[in-house]
């Protein structure tokens, strides 16, 4: 039993050592002031602009939290626009924690992650830009948002290629942390994928 307990110790030990090494990378490398403790990660899935869904997954402290995740039906797009989609799904999401901090979304996250590329990176930033406008004039500025935005962009093959900033440099990552980021977008992509593929089946067996 003994013998059990001090294994049990080391191998727990040496997962929190491990994640918290991938932490400190994703730190060095997003050249964060901040340990990366909360990471939120979007994707739209719609097809030809009808049953339009968002999905988030969520990475706190190293591990992609499941039962975490949440879908989103967008409401005030009603075309076939990924920008503004993920605007929308944005600012709801950040005006959730900030009215009401001890609901289901609970706190704002240090990083958010695009499934895609240049213009939903500044899709995103725009939505943190207008929630930060309704904090200093509905809130008297009583949150100062800092939340670093990255996308997630695939190769020819589908598969994740890298990490990009705004200016759309690709973030060199070692390859344990580029197979996190891999299974965090993969996550994404059928948590939101799931969830319009639930609403479609739905409306096409439904009566007049």
């Amino acid at each position: 039993v003994e013998m059990a307990e001090n294994n049990a110790e080391i191998t727990l030990k040496n997962k929190f050592e491990d994640k918290n090494s991938l932490l400190l990378e994703l730190k060095d490398v997003l050249k964060m002031d901040k340990m990366p403790r909360k990471i939120e990660c979007y994707d739209i899935s719609n097809i030809s602009g009808t049953n339009i869904v968002a999905g988030m997954c969520v990475m706190q402290n190293g591990i992609i939290k499941k039962n975490l995740s949440r879908t989103f039906k967008i409401k005030t797009v009603l075309e076939q626009d990924d920008p503004k989609c993920m605007q929308e799904v944005i600012i709801r999401r950040l005006k959730h924690s900030i009215e009401n901090s001890e609901g289901g979304f609970g706190k704002l996250p240090d990083v958010i992650f695009a499934d895609g590329g240049i213009t939903q990176i500044r899709a995103i930033k725009q939505a943190i830009s207008d929630v930060q406008k309704w904090i200093n004039s509905e809130l008297s500025g009583s949150v100062k948002l800092n939340i670093a935005v990255f996308g997630m962009v695939k190769d020819d093959t589908h598969s994740t290629r890298a990490l990009i900033d705004e200016e759309r440099n690709e973030i060199q990552i070692s390859e344990k942390l580029m197979n996190l980021i891999t299974n965090f977008q993969d996550q994404v992509h059928e948590t939101a994928i799931s969830y319009h593929r639930k609403l479609r089946d739905k409306e096409i067996t439904k009566s007049e």
